[in-house]
């Protein structure tokens, strides 16, 4: 018998999204981790999750979208236990349904003491009837197919919305970790960093989004610049910011010079007048734009690697590493991601699902969530 007898409910409470696992119907909902208010009474609140996000700048001044998980560490432990409750009603089809329900929860690796019991005060004012916070690392390599109970070794990189998890595991422990405050919605402030200062156009973190899923990429389009190049160099002259009057379409437009794989046309607003404006965009420029988050990425792998226990590095070599979480999508960062650590790295199928896959693999086996929690990999309430 596993952890779920009955009233099961899984949740994966990230910093972009949060992700509802229900047990016997597996995932059945992911919409944003946002809560709108009233901006004069935060405690009232109008929408959770995707209609809040919908609704937020439709209200005028009066509205505040706010976010109960940043960084991968919760916030504000009441507005996380209503967005948990609140999408658990929402997904259950059923008003209070922790009453009666059984909770796991994934928990960041790095979070500070403080942090911690922040997660875990918000889990409780869910009223969930049992509940375990689950560590991520552990979720997400169970969810990638990793044999996590053995001894040797299995190492996993997490690339989540607000937070990068690097791990090493072995006998359900983590037995190396590290943790980086920065993922997918650092790489989205990147790139609209980068329109304004390249293209001179202004945009949001949504649109940001948009372009890197539909034509980003973590390499340059053919590698027409060494890879060392692209992570560590300054901006080459051609990607420096145009001056006024070269026009991208010139005879001297970089576009003739070098490779610059998809284009789409990126619609914002105009730098110095304010107005709408239409520009070209390519995956060369989302590379160049996501060059330094990118290049802390794939140094903290290497200092993992360089810290591991030397017990666990024979089965790391040989294993190599499984990159996981939403990041993991990315086009080109698995290969670069190769190339620069040395080991060959695997993603799964739907790398964006594994935490909270990995979640209902543990509710469904007793032995393996018990030797989670003696390991100290999740912790009971």
């Amino acid at each position: 018998m596993g952890f779920f007898t009955g009233e099961g409910i899984a949740i994966d409470l990230g910093s972009a999204n949060t992700t509802i696992y229900l047990e016997n119907e597996g995932i059945v909902l992911r919409e944003p981790t946002s809560v709108l208010t009233l901006l004069d009474d935060p405690a009232a609140v109008l929408a959770v999750g995707g209609d809040a996000y919908a609704m937020s700048g439709r209200g005028g001044e009066q509205t505040l979208l706010q976010f109960p998980v940043m960084d991968g560490a919760v916030t504000d432990a009441d507005l996380a236990a209503l967005l948990m409750i609140a999408l658990a009603e929402k997904a259950t089809g059923r008003r209070k349904p922790m009453e009666k329900a059984q909770l796991l929860v994934s928990m960041s690796q790095g979070l500070t003491k403080v942090e911690r019991e922040a997660l875990l005060q918000a889990i409780r004012i869910t009223g969930a009837k049992r509940s375990v916070a689950v560590k991520t690392p552990l979720a997400a390599a169970l969810g990638a197919g990793l044999t996590v109970d053995q001894p040797r070794g299995s190492m996993v990189v997490v690339l989540g919305g607000g937070v990068t998890e690097i791990a090493v595991l072995s006998m359900n422990a983590i037995v190396a970790a590290r943790s980086m405050r920065t993922g997918l919605l650092s790489m989205d402030e990147a790139i609209v960093r980068y329109m304004r200062r390249k293209k001179g156009v202004i945009i949001g973190l949504s649109t940001a989004e948009d372009l890197k899923c539909d034509i980003g990429s973590a390499a340059l389009p053919e590698q027409d610049e060494d890879l060392d190049d692209l992570l560590e160099a300054d901006l080459p002259e051609e990607d420096k910011p145009q001056r006024e009057g070269e026009g991208q379409d010139g005879p001297n437009s970089q576009e003739e010079a070098v490779p610059q794989g998809e284009k789409a046309l990126l619609k914002g607003r105009d730098v110095k007048t304010g107005k709408p404006t239409t520009v070209t965009v390519t995956t060369r420029d989302i590379a160049l734009a996501l060059r330094e988050p990118v290049r802390l990425l794939l140094d903290a792998v290497k200092d993992a690697l360089g810290r591991m226990p030397k017990e666990l590095a024979g089965d790391i070599l040989e294993a190599g590493i499984t990159l996981s979480g939403g990041g993991a999508l990315l086009r080109g960062l698995a290969p670069l991601l190769a190339e620069r650590a040395g080991l060959p790295v695997s993603v799964g199928e739907h790398p964006h699902e594994d935490v909270i896959l990995g979640l209902g693999m543990l509710a469904g086996d007793e032995k393996l969530l018990r030797g989670a929690l003696q390991a100290g990999s999740a912790q009971e309430q």
